[in-house]
């Protein structure tokens, strides 16, 4: 009967044991998710300023270089943009078919661009005029 006590006080011990651990990873974790957000805030605060500066000549491109790299920014800024482009050709069709069906089936994506400085690019099409 000793063994079997011994086995279940250890066995206890144990448990307790893994549920401190258990506890001590997730305070772990939750300070370096916090942490990590902090750090984050930083980074984009010095982003901000850092292009405010450049843009104002407050300080030089060296020395925004400079910050970037410390802080692990880029020296840029994504801006939005809406353009509208008007595509005019002409189409062959033939008896039978529908000039808005093969309009529809151009791939108005699949335009050439600087894939380092556009990171997406979407079309529609709103009308088509005969």
């Amino acid at each position: 009967m000793e063994t079997m006590e011994y086995l279940h006080t250890e066995i206890a011990k144990k448990d307790e044991r893994i549920k401190q651990l258990e506890e001590h990873t997730q305070r772990i974790t939750e300070r370096d998710y916090k942490t990590a957000g902090e750090l984050q805030g930083l980074r984009d605060g010095m982003h901000e300023w850092t292009m405010n500066a450049l843009e104002q000549r407050e300080i030089s491109e060296t020395n925004a270089e400079e910050i970037a790299e410390i802080c692990g920014f880029e020296l840029f800024k994504e801006v939005e943009a809406e353009v509208t482009v008007t595509y005019s050709m002409t189409v062959q069709v033939s008896a039978g078919e529908d000039v808005e069906s093969i309009i529809n089936d151009v791939d108005f994506e699949s335009i050439n661009y600087d894939t380092d400085k556009i990171s997406y690019v979407s079309a529609s099409i709103d009308s088509v005029d005969f």
